[in-house]
């Protein structure tokens, strides 16, 4: 079975770990971050409190997997944002630096769930809209709303030629038909971190450039000529593309 909840906010930004002063942000919430987000709508805590470079509700995710869908275009503005130049508990906070940052405006992701220690615990959160630590998008100023859409079985698509309404990671063999799309962007992006925020994996994603048809608000399919190594699976009435298991690392 899989769960399935869209996740919305009035800004988001998930940044891209080599920028510094003028942050810049990931179009698509990496897996990175919404596994945080699971872990903290199902209540895991990650022990940061103990020591700043802890992440544990990694290890309650392994055997899971995620599919991310876009349901709006993705839309930019950039501000700039005036912090607390505090590096030390003898820091004078006194200090200001401005620092520009790049906002996705508007966002909204459908997630898809599946599997793991922690899926239990996450359904009962969704369904009674409690959720332990607040939700939000890339950074603490980004609060997000939580709307749960339900639970489906996921039905196995073993065509070689297909298409899926969900963000595509490019495994072996994945072929896209670009002539059906009407624009595709590909990033890099983190996949998953150890217990120590280490990062052990990133994956190379392809998403759709959203925009408005005749007959729909928005569409957001993306056409493959071979999946290749790419799960596919029927979920509800959507198709979804999925990213590999979290491993236990």
């Amino acid at each position: 079975m899989v769960l399935v909840f869209d996740v919305r906010a009035d800004m988001a930004m998930f940044r891209k770990p080599y920028t510094t002063t003028s942050q810049v942000s990931f179009a698509v919430p990496p897996p990175t971050a919404i596994a945080g987000l699971v872990a903290a709508l199902a209540g895991i805590e990650h022990r940061a409190n103990i020591d700043a470079y802890r992440a544990e509700f990694w290890q309650k995710l392994h055997g899971s997997r995620i599919a991310i869908g876009l349901l709006r275009p993705i839309q930019w503005f950039s501000t700039t944002v005036n912090l607390i130049k505090f590096k030390s508990a003898n820091g004078d906070m006194a200090e200001h630096i401005q620092s520009k940052h790049q906002l996705i405006k508007n966002p909204c992701y459908r997630v898809y769930f599946q599997n793991g220690d922690i899926y239990v615990d996450l359904k009962r959160r969704l369904e009674r809209e409690e959720f332990v630590f607040t939700p939000y998008l890339g950074v603490a100023y980004a609060l997000a709303d939580i709307a749960y859409v339900g639970e489906f079985e996921a039905v196995p698509i073993n065509d070689t030629e297909t298409w899926v309404d969900s963000i595509v990671p490019l495994y072996n063999g994945v072929h896209l038909d670009v002539m059906k799309g009407r624009g595709l962007h590909r990033e890099k992006i983190p996949f998953q971190m150890n217990h120590q925020r280490e990062l052990k994996q990133t994956v190379t994603v392809i998403y759709p450039e959203i925009t408005p048809t005749e007959d729909e608000l928005f569409s957001n399919r993306i056409w493959l000529k071979n999946r290749g190594e790419l799960d596919v699976s029927q979920v509800g009435t959507e198709r979804v593309g999925w990213f590999e298991r979290w491993a236990d690392l």
